[in-house]
């Protein structure tokens, strides 16, 4: 049976029936449960395989992933913050309202036929590392991704929708088909990058125009100017 998210739950009413995540390291699957608690800082979670699971307001922060896979999984209130993961395949998941702080994505990989590794929605992703990663699908919904590095990611079809992406890094970023709409601090310079198609808000193009350099004008004394060939400022010709 899959695991059906019925809206968010009081902490007492999961604390009644959930697991302890504690509890689960050293089996191999666990499905259709719902997982709850912390691990100490270190804690390695190996070769386990989660189905259908909902991972509430765990702290994992520290806590070491190797070989483990999630496969429509909902994670909701967890910290994450500064976490390995190392060969971890993630298909149809969610992670909401969770923070995951200096985090090396680059050990996640995306399992299955799924269309979607993720979508992260409220979520706290700062300082995080997805250079040189395989990001392709992934969904960032009201997310913080301050100083976040998409350097050489493969990041086509990627969703930006609402998020804070100042300082991200985009170089040498695959880009094609990605969506940016209602994001802020936009510093991506598409010479930097792979774009073709993608897709961008009036704001992010204003975004994209800046970061070459180039103004935006619009007013009255547009027209009284012009850019002469050697690339200077004259007067225009009447």
């Amino acid at each position: 049976m899959r695991w059906t998210s019925c809206g968010r739950v009081s902490p007492s009413t999961v604390a009644e029936r959930a697991v302890p995540l504690a509890s689960v390291i050293g089996t191999s699957y666990i499905g259709g449960r719902v997982l709850s608690g912390a691990v100490e800082p270190g804690t390695e979670l190996r070769d386990l395989d989660f189905e259908d699971c909902r991972i509430e307001g765990a702290t994992l922060e520290l806590s070491v992933w190797r070989r483990c896979a999630l496969d429509s999984c909902t994670l909701v209130g967890v910290n994450l913050s500064r976490a390995s993961l190392i060969d971890v395949r993630l298909a149809d998941c969610t992670m909401r309202d969770s923070k995951a702080q200096a985090v090396r994505w680059s050990g996640v990989r995306a399992g299955g036929l799924a269309p979607r590794s993720v979508t992260f929605e409220a979520c706290r992703l700062d300082y995080g590392s997805f250079a040189e990663t395989d990001v392709r699908g992934m969904r960032f919904v009201r997310c913080s991704l301050v100083e976040a590095d998409f350097g050489g990611a493969d990041a086509r079809a990627v969703e930006f929708v609402d998020c804070d992406l100042s300082g991200a890094r985009f170089t040498g970023a695959d880009l094609r088909g990605a969506l940016v709409v209602g994001a802020t601090g936009l510093g991506l310079d598409v010479r930097e990058a792979r774009t073709a198609g993608l897709r961008v808000d009036p704001g992010g193009a204003l975004a994209l125009v800046d970061a070459l350099g180039v103004q935006v004008v619009d007013g009255p004394g547009v027209g009284d100017r012009s850019v002469e060939g050697d690339g200077s400022v004259g007067e225009r010709d009447r």
